[in-house]
């Protein structure tokens, strides 16, 4: 959470209404409803609608959406019938374009605690009538601290059918529908706005775009903040005396025996803290760091903000203990090592810390806080510095990765079948990197029937063998069929 700026701090009408919602699914049930949040800020009404099975859309101005994009994507992957959307909506600023009431229609519009910057109360109600269109419902959460705030809610009543959800003193839960016939001339406006042409694709793609740009430079200048700190923390601890660092071990051992856990293996370390209010009897928070152990190291990952390769994934967690449970038969020492899909770099990073001299790759924009990553947890430990480059799977691979200059003895996977889109390129590229003598070791969580399909061609394409076996977690090695060395 950041402070900065008023969207990006949590107030109690948001947990008012992400309560009201959590205990009254029965009554209003967002399965498969498309949602709308105005004013999202720090995201969690957006992530509980979207964990209570609804497809939202997140809005709020476009300086606060990174922090929004950041929150949504940590506590929604992988959890949600669908992924919740990130938008930038000014009120009431070109509406009709922007978003034509012909085409985005919403069956609830959520505002929790919006009457908050006064000079806009009337674009506030502009907004909340354009997106209240008959069949929508309008489920706003407010505390009243001005007589303006009165105001506002004597034209809402005006403007819309309302009941009232929810009362505790001066925290008000209003369910609102459209007040047809209660202003024709706007809705008259409405109508003739309907000619508005829908935004073009490459408009949309260019929007989203700008926002991912923008939202990842700002990641990039914390991970480079992040990485002198810990370069400070480094030098510190190399000049202190010998008597001082057995003092800190001894201390820290005595301290940390209850942290290494079966939970800190399966997961992480992360720090939580309860959160206690009346509206909402816990709310748990982490940092924005994970901390896992391997090869006796603790290794520090940050996220990012992408929707998949910066987040970390069960697989990835998988093929890191069996590197490390199996290192007699992997032997990783001087082996020239390739990561397809790195993401977060923790299985580069267990490779590197086995001894292994490792390339990590993946999509462009995902290089900055992998370099980050592998960096602060490999620098000064590892016999070979990890190196970080660009790879798109499958494009003009011949030309950019000759297969006469690029040989590895293991290519490294895992969890890199999430884009769907993409599988023939994935498999193109697995082929063009294990050549006779690589050994390709791939660790996958079925989650969908095209993962089997993958799997098949997988088999197909290579020499596999079965390592390891969890329910639907699946460790396979492949070799090249052009060795002829049959290992199924």
């Amino acid at each position: 959470m950041n402070f900065d700026y008023t969207g990006y701090i949590l107030c109690e009408q948001a947990l008012a209404l992400c309560h009201y919602l959590d205990t009254h699914q029965d009554e209003w049930s967002l399965v498969d409803k498309a949602v709308l949040e105005i004013g999202a800020g720090t995201g969690l009404l957006s992530i509980v609608a979207a964990l209570l099975g609804g497809w939202v859309t997140a809005t709020d101005l476009p300086e606060v959406l990174n922090n929004t994009r950041v929150n949504l994507c940590r506590n929604t992957r992988g959890c949600c019938r669908h992924p919740p959307q990130v938008a930038a909506l000014s009120w009431s600023h070109d509406l009709e374009h922007t978003y034509p009431s012909s085409v985005y229609r919403y069956d609830y519009v959520l505002a929790a605690d919006v009457v908050y910057h006064h000079d806009f109360l009337d674009e506030l109600l502009a907004t909340m009538k354009h997106f209240c269109r008959p069949g929508t419902t309008l489920i706003w959460a407010n505390k009243v601290r001005l007589e303006s705030d009165l105001v506002f809610t004597e034209n809402f009543h005006k403007a819309f059918h309302t009941s009232i959800l929810a009362e505790d003193g001066d925290m008000k839960i209003f369910m609102a529908t459209c007040g047809e016939g209660k202003d024709e001339e706007l809705e008259n406006a409405y109508l003739l706005g309907q000619v508005e042409e829908e935004p073009t694709k490459e408009e949309e793609l260019k929007h989203k775009d700008d926002e991912l740009h923008g939202a990842l430079q700002e990641k990039e200048s914390d991970e480079l903040e992040a990485e002198s700190r810990d370069e400070e923390e480094e030098k510190s601890e190399t000049d202190s005396d010998e008597e001082e660092d057995s003092e800190r071990s001894s201390a820290l051992k005595d301290d940390g025996a209850e942290d290494k856990t079966d939970e800190r293996k399966d997961k992480n370390t992360k720090e939580e803290m309860c959160v206690k209010e009346k509206w909402a009897p816990s709310i748990l928070y982490s940092t924005t760091k994970d901390i896992y152990n391997y090869v006796g190291e603790d290794i520090v990952i940050y996220e990012s903000i992408d929707s998949y390769g910066a987040m970390m994934w069960p697989a990835a967690l998988a093929l890191c203990s069996f590197l490390e449970n199996n290192w007699h038969t992997f032997d990783l020492r001087e082996k020239e090592v390739l990561e397809l899909g790195a993401g977060t770099g923790l299985v580069a990073i267990v490779a590197s810390l086995l001894g292994a001299s490792v390339t990590a790759t993946d999509l462009p924009e995902m290089l900055s806080n992998l370099q980050a990553n592998v960096m602060r947890n490999t620098r000064g430990r590892c016999r070979h510095l990890p190196k970080v480059a660009a790879l798109s799977w499958s494009h003009d691979l011949e030309h950019t990765y000759p297969s006469s200059v690029y040989r590895y003895d293991y290519v490294l996977a895992a969890d890199v079948v999430y884009h769907h889109d993409f599988r023939d390129e994935l498999l193109a590229t697995m082929k063009h990197f294990c050549r006779p003598g690589t050994t390709l070791i791939w660790a996958n969580k079925v989650r969908l029937e095209s993962d089997l399909v993958f799997t098949e061609n997988f088999h197909k394409a290579f020499h596999t063998r079965l390592l390891s076996e969890d329910g639907d977690m699946k460790i396979f090695m492949g070799t090249s069929r052009e060795g002829g060395d049959i290992t199924d």
